[in-house]
């Protein structure tokens, strides 16, 4: 799928910006003609991400679950370019594989902390802007797992349904300020962090295929494209909703 989307001069903020799929995400808004704003705490993954120099580029190492931290990304977005169209909350942390009982404090603290506090201050410092324009999207990028439960990742879960609720929270919110605000959950993504997880892609893709209906992992464009789509005209009636790019894995 290859959307037809026209972001020019929009200013689209992405968190995770080094990993794979915030990174596709980048590339799609870019080839929309947005100047993006990549975050992560990853100062050297993304100066390797972005490559060469580009005017259209802005590269923020940050931390999202410290707020001065945040509060001097927005700030810096906002000096260079004047204006905050888009927040993609993309930053995620995924806790070791235990059962709740036997997780630690610090990685249950650990998951809170990036995945859903981390897109909260985002929003707190971003809503500012967008309000006072009268438009603005927030994309919280969750996951099948905000839906149904997987063992050994409880942590992980409840740190993404949390995401699902918070879009749906700042939908009813801020509409009336022009503000959308939506989620977007994957399923699994043939993406660095399953091959880590699981060697290599043939063995991803044996362990994990058979559990989608559509018989396959998915790919990094199918989740940036999509988050194109929400971002584009085409979904100015979308708010409030969660959209699952999952191969049918929560339809079971």
């Amino acid at each position: 799928m290859t959307v037809n989307a026209d972001l020019s001069g929009h200013v689209v903020v992405i968190t995770g910006a080094a990993g794979d799929l915030g990174w596709g995400i980048a590339q799609a808004c870019l080839g929309a003609g947005a100047r993006v704003a990549l975050v992560d705490l990853d100062a050297e993954g993304l100066a390797q991400r972005s490559g060469q120099d580009d005017e259209r580029l802005l590269r923020l190492p940050c931390d999202v679950a410290d707020s001065e931290q945040v509060r001097r990304v927005i700030d810096a977005v906002l000096a260079r370019w004047g204006r905050l169209d888009v927040l993609v909350n993309n930053a995620a942390v995924v806790t070791p594989g235990e059962k709740l009982g036997d997780l630690s404090l610090e990685h249950w603290q650990q998951a809170l902390d990036i995945n859903l506090t981390g897109a909260w201050l985002m929003c707190k410092f971003a809503l500012g802007p967008m309000r006072r324009a009268g438009r603005g999207l927030v994309l919280n990028i969750a996951s099948q797992l905000g839906s149904v439960a997987a063992p050994g990742r409880g942590a992980y879960g409840t740190s993404k349904a949390g995401l699902i609720a918070l879009a749906r929270a700042i939908a009813v919110d801020h509409a009336d300020e022009g503000v959308r605000s939506v989620s977007l959950s994957p399923g699994a993504v043939l993406s660095s962090r399953v091959l880590r997880r699981y060697g290599d892609a043939e063995t991803a893709r044996h362990m994990l295929a058979s559990r989608y209906p559509v018989g396959r992992l998915g790919e990094v464009e199918d989740i940036a494209q999509m988050a194109l789509f929400l971002m584009s005209k085409s979904a100015s009636f979308m708010t409030g909703v969660d959209v699952r790019v999952d191969g049918g894995y929560t339809a079971i």
